[in-house]
């Protein structure tokens, strides 16, 4: 009877040693498979972060693109102004220039 005891303790122990070792290796399976999920999820989250950056980069662009249209438009037209002023003296400038010669050498 004592051996018996003794060897259904022994197989319990066993038993105990089995099961402890089953879940030691069922912790490790999901203490991996969770690195990996959080490593997912880490990627998603990064990958979110970069594409919202890359929208708020482009509607700042946007934005600085419809800011600087008035000032290009204001600065084309000031161009324009400074630019037919010139031509304005050039004209009265040959005007001068040909009036001269024509007083100094007559019509001829």
């Amino acid at each position: 009877m004592a051996l018996e005891a003794i060897k259904s303790i022994k197989n319990a122990e066993e038993q105990a040693a089995d099961n402890i070792n089953k879940a030691i290796d069922r912790s490790k399976d999901i203490l991996k498979k969770s690195e990996i999920e959080a490593e997912g999820q880490h990627k998603k989250v990064l990958d979110a972060a970069r594409e919202e950056t890359k929208k708020i980069i482009e509607n700042a662009k946007e934005q600085g693109r419809i800011s600087s249209e008035p000032i290009l438009e204001k600065g084309k037209i000031e161009v324009e102004s400074i630019l037919s002023l010139e031509s304005e003296k050039f004209n009265r400038a040959v005007s001068i220039v040909v009036e001269r010669i024509v007083k100094n050498n007559g019509n001829s």
